[in-house]
């Protein structure tokens, strides 16, 4: 009898590109994928023997076209969430306030537009995962158990 693999939760990166006048970049999503429709801050999963830290290089490029460099990332905090699909997901959470270049949709396809708001007043429908990890850079925690 064959024992079935170990679990392995999804590592995904979440990153909080932050104006000066306090504004958070959100991604509206769109087409076929998870949640569409919703908000979201840009961020995506971390690919087998990638960093953390150039993930969120990586998907923030890969998604506005900016650049970031490792110095422009700060650590926000960790987030084990559950989604209403069960499938859980750890998540990694990065503010960054300084970065090379101007925002733009660069993935038309998963995204219908790119819009800044305050972290205290996200539209609506937001992903209840993004909801999180703003609230743990608002609120100063570096860890959270969401949807459980």
């Amino acid at each position: 009898m064959t024992e079935a693999p170990p679990h392995r939760f999804p590592v995904d990166v979440l990153i909080l590109l932050q104006r000066p006048d306090g504004d958070i970049l959100l991604t509206e999503r769109a087409g076929g994928i998870y949640l569409s429709g919703h908000w979201s801050v840009p961020g995506g999963k971390v690919d087998d023997g990638e960093p953390v830290t150039l993930a969120a290089i990586r998907e923030v490029a890969e998604e506005t076209g900016i650049t970031l460099l490792p110095r422009h990332l700060t650590f926000i905090g960790v987030t084990h969430h559950l989604p209403p699909h069960r499938d859980s997901r750890i998540g990694f959470a990065f503010l960054a306030t300084g970065w090379e270049g101007e925002p733009r949709n660069i993935e038309p396809e998963k995204c219908a537009q790119l819009a800044w708001y305050a972290p205290d007043n996200l539209p609506n429908p937001t992903m209840p995962y993004t909801q999180e990890v703003v609230r743990l850079h608002r609120e100063k925690e570096n860890f959270s158990i969401h949807g459980w």
